[in-house]
């Protein structure tokens, strides 16, 4: 039962957490695009690390309280970023293809990439075999 309760805590503040992120990668994106003219896809690449690096900081700090080891469960958390990012892409190429609507697509891939980033993370990046 306390296993339980503990994965059910991690993936609620996973959750909280991304949101938080994802916010912060908005409003970074919002700020570098219209704020200081720099190219859209410029500004997203910077914006997706700040998210990530924001992510990993909260994550490791207040949800999964693991701060040994740190660069190298940030280099496992960072693939992940990158792999989610990569994974999200696919899904709206997918989506595209098959002429879903974006938003539905987009909000999909927003469910499905965090869920698998969260398990990935929950045992690669700070798991106890570190």
């Amino acid at each position: 039962m306390k296993d339980k309760k503990l994965f059910l805590r991690n993936l609620i503040l996973y959750g909280i957490i991304g949101g938080i992120s994802a916010g912060f990668d908005a409003a970074v994106f919002a700020s570098l695009y219209k704020g200081f003219r720099i190219d859209e896809f410029i500004a997203n690449i910077f914006s997706v690390h700040c998210g990530i690096f924001l992510s990993f900081f909260l994550n490791s700090r207040y949800n999964f309280r693991k701060t040994d080891k740190i660069k190298k469960r940030f280099t496992l958390f960072y693939l992940t970023g990158l792999f989610g990012l990569g994974l999200s892409s696919l899904i709206l190429f997918l989506g595209n293809l098959l002429e879903v609507d974006i938003f539905l697509t987009k909000l999909f891939s927003i469910v499905f990439v965090a869920l698998v980033q969260f398990f990935i993370n929950r045992l690669a990046a700070f798991g106890d075999r570190q």
